[in-house]
C-alpha cells in the first residue's frame, strides 16, 4: 500500500503538483531530481544482514558480473563494516588528515583569491563536500548532490544512497537491483551532482572498490573474534552460582531461585543435595583467552596499516619511534604525510575539475582559471630542514679539505648548495725585520714592534 501511494504521489508532482516531501518519490523530470536524485528513490530500507566470509566474496562476486554488475550487497557490507569502533576511530583519523588543513583559492600563479578563500573556508557546505569526497576512497565512490542554492550557498548538499547508484551504469536507479535509471553524468543532472570515484583496480568495473573491501574481511573476523571471547568469558570466567535445597514444593525452591538469581547476571542452577553438576574445561581453558586476543592485534595492526599507512599509526607515540627527533625520521609520521598528500591530491582535482566548474555553470562569480589547493607550509618546512642537513654535510667536506690545505672548487659548491660563497683572499706573508734600528718593521703592531727592539738590543749587549 506505501509503494502504490508514493507512486501516486510521484504522478501528482509530476503533473505539476506539491513538492516532493520525505517518503515521496519524484519524477525523474522534475526540478526536485535534477538538484537532487535522492528523491527518485523509492523509500524503501535496505535489509542488514549477519556478515561472513562466504557473503564477503559474493559480494566481490555480485560486482564483477559480467552483464549486469551490482555494488548491493558490498555497500550492505560496508555499512556494518563502519560500525566497528576501530575502523571508524582510523577513517574518521585518516580523514582529519585532509580536512584540518588550510586551504586558498589561487590562479595559476598562486597568487590568493582572499574573497574566495574566506568564502569557501566559512561554508559548512563545503567541508560536508571535502568529508562526502574522502568517503569515497573508502566506500569505491560517492555521488555528491548539491541540493538547491539558497542565499549563496548549498545547504542541503547531501549523498545519495550508494546501493541505489550503478558506477558501472552511471546511473541512480530507484529501486534496489534495477538496471534502468537516471544518468547522472546528463542533462540537468550533471551540474546538480558531483561524481567522485576511485580507481579501478583489476580492470574488471570501471570503478574500485574501496578500502572497506579489504578491511572487510578483517573486521568479520575482529567481529566474530568478539563475540567468541564474551562467549568464553561468560563460560569460564564468570562464577556460577549453585543453590541446595530438599524443599520440593515449587513456591518453596522459586523463593530460593530468586534469591539466587537476583546475586548477578551469572548463570546459576537450583538443584537437589544429591544432584551433581560438572563443568568440562579443555586443556587451554584457563589460557584460551590469549588466542583471541592474538587474533584480534593481528587483525586490528593490519586495519591499521590498510588505513594509515603504519601498524602502529594508531597507538605508539610521537617521537619513539624512528632514529631521529624530526619529522621526516619517523616512519609512522611519513606514513601519515603520505596520505595527507595523496588525499589532498585527490581533492584538488576533484574540485578543479568538477566542483568549481559546476559553481560557475549555475551562475557563481568563480573567475576562470582559478583552482583551489592545499597550503603546503609543512612540507615546504620539511624540505628546507633536509635541504639545510644536506648543505650542511657539504659544508663540512669542504672545511676538511681547506683544514687539509686544499683548495676547494667555490662554484662547484654554489652550484650543489645554492649558497653564494667567495674565496678568502690568501693571507700576505709578513715582511722580514728591518736592518735599521730606528725603521719601523711593516706588518707589526708598535707593541710588538717595540719587544722586538728590547730584545736586539739585548743581544747586542751580550756581544
Amino acid at each position: 500500500m506505501g509503494w502504490i501511494q508514493s507512486i501516486r504521489n510521484a504522478a501528482i508532482v509530476g503533473l505539476g503538483g506539491s513538492p516532493v516531501r520525505p517518503g515521496i518519490i519524484a519524477e525523474p523530470q522534475s526540478k526536485e531530481a535534477a538538484r537532487n536524485l535522492s528523491s527518485i528513490i523509492s523509500p524503501v530500507q535496505l535489509q542488514r544482514l549477519r556478515q561472513d566470509v562466504q557473503m564477503w566474496r559474493e559480494a566481490i562476486s555480485e560486482a564483477e558480473l559480467a552483464w549486469y554488475p551490482q555494488r548491493v550487497r558490498m555497500q550492505r557490507m560496508f555499512i556494518d563494516t563502519i560500525l566497528n569502533g576501530h575502523v571508524f576511530s582510523l577513517m574518521e583519523r585518516r580523514s582529519d588528515l585532509s580536512l584540518l588543513r588550510d586551504f586558498r583559492i589561487c590562479d595559476q600563479k598562486g597568487v590568493e583569491s582572499e574573497v574566495l578563500s574566506q568564502y569557501l573556508q566559512e561554508q559548512d557546505w563545503f567541508t560536508d563536500y571535502l568529508a562526502y569526497s574522502l568517503d569515497a576512497i573508502f566506500f569505491g565512490y560517492s555521488l555528491i548532490s548539491l541540493g538547491d542554492i539558497k542565499d549563496d550557498a548549498f545547504p542541503d548538499l547531501s549523498i545519495v544512497r550508494r546501493w541505489n547508484v550503478s558506477p558501472d551504469r552511471l546511473n541512480v536507479a530507484r529501486y534496489v537491483y534495477s538496471l534502468d535509471g537516471v544518468k547522472f553524468l546528463e542533462e540537468p543532472y550533471s551540474d546538480w551532482h558531483i561524481w567522485a570515484k576511485t580507481k579501478s583496480e583489476n580492470g574488471a568495473t570501471t570503478c574500485g572498490y574501496g578500502l572497506f573491501y579489504k578491511i572487510g574481511l578483517y573486521e568479520i573476523l575482529l567481529r566474530n573474534t568478539l563475540g567468541f571471547n564474551a562467549d568464553f568469558v561468560e563460560l569460564y570466567a564468570m562464577p556460577y552460582r549453585v543453590g541446595k535445597t530438599t524443599k520440593t514444593t515449587e513456591s518453596e525452591r522459586a523463593e530460593l531461585e530468586s534469591a539466587v538469581q537476583s546475586m548477578g547476571s551469572a548463570g546459576y542452577a537450583i538443584i537437589d543435595p544429591m544432584d551433581d553438576i560438572s563443568f568440562l574445561e579443555t586443556r587451554l581453558g584457563g589460557t584460551g583467552w590469549e588466542s583471541y586476543d592474538n587474533l584480534e592485534k593481528r587483525c586490528v595492526r593490519t586495519v591499521t596499516k590498510l588505513i594509515l599507512g603504519h601498524e602502529d599509526a594508531a597507538s605508539s607515540t610521537p617521537g619513539q619511534l624512528g632514529t631521529g627527533g624530526a619529522k621526516e625520521d619517523n616512519p609512522v609520521t611519513m606514513a601519515m604525510l603520505a596520505k595527507q598528500t595523496k588525499d589532498g591530491r585527490f581533492l584538488e582535482s576533484l574540485t578543479n575539475k568538477q566542483l568549481l566548474p559546476k559553481m560557475r555553470n549555475l551562475g557563481f562569480d568563480i573567475p576562470t582559471g582559478m583552482r583551489f589547493a592545499f597550503k603546503n607550509d609543512e612540507e615546504k618546512e620539511a624540505f628546507r630542514r633536509r635541504e639545510d642537513e644536506s648543505n650542511k654535510k657539504t659544508a663540512d667536506i669542504y672545511k676538511v679539505i681547506k683544514d687539509a690545505g686544499g683548495k676547494p672548487d667555490w662554484a662547484y659548491f654554489k652550484e650543489r648548495t645554492g649558497i653564494p660563497v667567495e674565496a678568502a683572499p690568501d693571507p700576505v706573508p709578513l715582511a722580514p725585520l728591518s736592518g735599521d734600528k730606528g725603521k719601523e718593521a711593516p706588518g707589526f703592531s708598535e707593541r710588538v714592534q717595540n719587544r722586538l727592539k728590547s730584545l736586539y738590543k739585548t743581544g747586542e749587549n751580550d756581544q
